[in-house]
């Protein structure tokens, strides 16, 4: 018998995940850029909502997403 060899190893779980946080800025960045910067980024936190919580803060950041992610499709 290996003496080596740990027949019952300690178990370690993950505890209390970190928060962590990121920002962004831009100085010279235009309205449309913006727009579609927030709209990617919306993809993303949407693409990534089976792995992690993503919550997107910005000023008027409903208002764009709701806005570019409209579909303008009319049925006659």
């Amino acid at each position: 018998m290996d003496k080596g060899v740990d027949k019952r190893p300690k178990k370690s779980y993950i505890v209390g995940m970190k928060e962590k946080k990121l920002t962004i800025t831009s100085k010279n960045i235009s309205q449309k850029q913006w727009s579609n910067l927030i709209l990617e980024l919306n993809l993303i936190k949407k693409s990534w909502a089976p792995y992690a919580t993503i919550s997107l803060h910005a000023p008027g950041i409903k208002k764009v997403i709701a806005h570019g992610t409209r579909t303008n499709f009319k049925e006659d």
